[in-house]
């Protein structure tokens, strides 16, 4: 078993400015590092700069090597117990080294070069991706007993630090290396009409795994202990950076995700203390740092901070308190976090493909949480036999790029008595039948609306009960037009475009009978088909009805349960399993407001509705967790939740 096997992941991100290599001592960073509870540390190492004294004529050597060395610091920290991962980036070389050989740039459309502050963006095509950081690695593991590697900005980055979209690599390995693979040309320009554009995207991640098969044979050819990013391990990102929209969500979603139901694979979720590439030295909100740790905890058992500079140069502490607090209660109760596995019936499902932003998941993951129905979350291309198993329902968040091995498998789930829930384009791109549990025979087109809605009609208010209460639910912009298969059963009526004024005449002149939801029984299970984003439109908007339609479905075509029905909506529910115990964590997240994070609002004699039934409860956090057994459900009790509670449950 390797070292990183349900090891207890609590790592700090020391990212060093050349700078900290001047005055730094080994036994202090060891020791900040103890007294902060770290269990893994990842330091810079080479790449960009070596912070060692590399022999390698490419490989630039920093000028600040004047304190402690790299490999003293690497001693120091296991004399502590504490794993070292380093640190490296090759996505670009000093000028100098460009200049002997301008063959090992990223070239842009234009022809020329991304340059900023005397650095070069590289090309992974390039001889030097593809054969000196082999090298690299070599010489730093031969020469220091590393536990890991992390590869900093791997890929093909076509951006530079002023956040410029610079577009594809033109240089003449890309071109020759596409043309052979594909027999096309590199594109031009992003432009998502070009067929060769997704081609192109293809093979940069074909030539970007080959790469990292190849660090990994390198590498697990030294030692193999040494942990890999993207192979032993998979590193993410929560931050707040200017300009972006915050996403309240981001560390439990990039957790679920990375682990997966079983957390076989360790998510490190890194949340960000700075403010992007413009402030790296100013703070976030102290709050939404300790929010994301305990979502860490919960969804994946690890916790993780990112720091510039070191522990004690650090000039903005303002965050360390809250982190430490998680830290101390993940070393606490070690035994109960690790090896932990989810507990929960419902997959949802986004695109593989993603920027930084996915409104239609973003909304579907915040009213699931919202209604405290545990879930977990994977891709598109990661649906499997084992992500979908132990499922009832999956939900497709508008994953548009489902292939047809994917949609087979859902299709054999619903089957088999799974319940599918697809909004968007989930299943319905392409061929006519792509998921046939859906009953849709024919996407026809897209509707663009302005102030088109759905209505519940008089027979539907029982089984839409939510919804009756406000039955206008508004379309949002657009709506897919269909043919359905013989025994679809369609609910709600559409009022297609009203006009818009003046008042006097905005009023309904049609009712039809497009429905904005269908169920199609299929084998044993079914389909239910949202010809809207609705997670998009509630995620933008946040309307209680658009709630209200999402929740109908969850609850009364689905079938689902809320697990805490008086529970304020803010605080997420985490449904996790082991050995004869269930655990249920509970975040509170009600510190959010606009874009800021304060201390959240204590909730007290919370009461949680958890199938099955248990011999004791424990709560980990303060509170106290008591017990009333029914037949087939137990409520838990809990008196008072402040940030985060952690509740074992031994069952019968």
């Amino acid at each position: 078993m390797s070292w990183w096997t349900n090891y207890p992941w609590r790592m700090v991100q020391t990212n060093f400015r050349e700078i900290d290599m001047a005055d730094v001592d080994a036994e202090k960073f060891a020791q900040d590092l103890a007294d902060f509870g770290a269990t893994v540390v990842t330091l810079n190492a080479g790449g960009i700069l070596a912070s060692y004294p590399s022999e390698l004529p490419f490989h630039t050597v920093s000028s600040y090597l004047t304190g402690s060395s790299l490999k003293e610091m690497v001693e120091a920290c296991h004399a502590k117990g504490i794993k070292v991962i380093a640190r490296m980036d090759f996505s670009k070389i000093p000028y100098a080294v460009y200049e002997q050989h301008p063959d090992w740039a990223f070239i842009t459309a234009e022809g020329k070069i991304i340059e900023q502050n005397g650095f070069v963006q590289t090309c992974q095509n390039s001889e030097y991706q593809q054969e000196k950081v082999i090298g690299i690695l070599e010489e730093l593991l031969s020469t220091h007993p590393f536990d890991g590697v992390y590869c900093n900005m791997s890929g093909f980055i076509a951006t530079d630090y002023d956040e410029k979209i610079h577009g594809f690599c033109t240089c003449e390995n890309c071109r020759k290396g596409f043309k052979a693979a594909t027999g096309m040309d590199v594109p031009a320009k992003m432009d998502m009409r070009d067929p060769a554009m997704m081609r192109y995207m293809g093979y940069q991640s074909a030539v970007g795994a080959k790469l990292r098969a190849k660090m990994n044979k390198a590498i697990k050819a030294i030692d193999p202990e040494i942990a890999l990013d993207k192979v032993d391990y998979l590193r993410t990102e929560s931050h707040t950076a200017i300009g972006e929209p915050v996403w309240v969500y981001s560390a439990s979603s990039n957790s679920r995700i990375t682990s997966g139901a079983a957390r076989t694979l360790v998510s490190d979720n890194a949340s960000v203390d700075f403010m992007g590439f413009r402030y790296r030295e100013s703070s976030v909100s102290p709050g939404v740092l300790e929010l994301r740790q305990w979502q860490n905890l919960a969804n994946s058992g690890s916790t993780s901070i990112y720091i510039m500079g070191r522990l004690d140069n650090h000039r903005d502490k303002a965050v360390f308190a809250g982190t430490k607090d998680v830290f101390r209660f993940h070393k606490k109760h070690e035994d109960i976090i690790s090896g932990l596995s989810s507990a929960a019936e419902v997959l949802l499902v986004s695109k593989s493909r993603q920027g930084r932003y996915d409104p239609e998941q973003y909304g579907w993951v915040r009213v699931l949480t919202a209604s405290h129905i545990p879930f977990d979350e994977v891709r598109a291309n990661g649906v499997s036999e084992a992500a979908l198993a132990g499922k009832k329902v999956v939900i497709l968040a508008d994953a548009m790029d489902l292939n047809d091995e994917k949609t087979a498998l859902i299709d054999v789930f619903a089957k088999k008595g799974g319940i599918v829930i697809s909004s968007g384009d989930s299943g319905v791109r392409g061929k006519a039948d792509t998921l046939k549990c859906l009953g849709v025979a024919k996407a026809t087109g897209k509707t663009k609306t302005k102030s088109t809605v759905f209505t519940v009609k008089k027979d539907e208010e029982q089984l839409f009960a939510k919804s009756s209460v406000s039955p206008v639910i508004a379309a949002g912009d657009e709506v897919t037009q269909a043919e359905f298969a013989e025994g679809i059963v369609k609910y709600l009526n559409t009022e297609p475009e009203p006009r818009l004024g003046p008042p006097e005449v905005c009023y309904p002149t049609e009712v039809t009978e497009d429905p904005g939801v269908t169920v199609y029984a299929y084998g044993s299970g079914k389909g239910i088909f949202i010809p809207w984003k609705c997670g998009s439109f509630y995620h933008a908007e946040g309307y209680t009805n658009t709630l209200n339609f999402m929740q109908d479905v969850l609850y009364s075509l689905a079938g689902l349960k809320n697990m805490a029905p008086d529970m304020h909506p803010t605080v997420e529910l985490v449904y996790s399993r082991k050995e004869g115990k269930k655990v249920i964590s509970l975040i509170n997240g009600s510190g959010y407001f606009g874009n800021s994070f304060f201390e959240p609002v204590e909730m007290h004699d919370i009461v949680l509705e958890i199938p099955g039934t248990y011999d004791s409860a424990e709560a980990l956090n303060g509170g106290t967790a008591t017990l009333t057994v029914g037949e087939s459900v137990t409520e838990v009790h809990l008196d008072v939740l402040k940030h985060f509670e952690m509740i074992v449950l031994k069952e019968c």
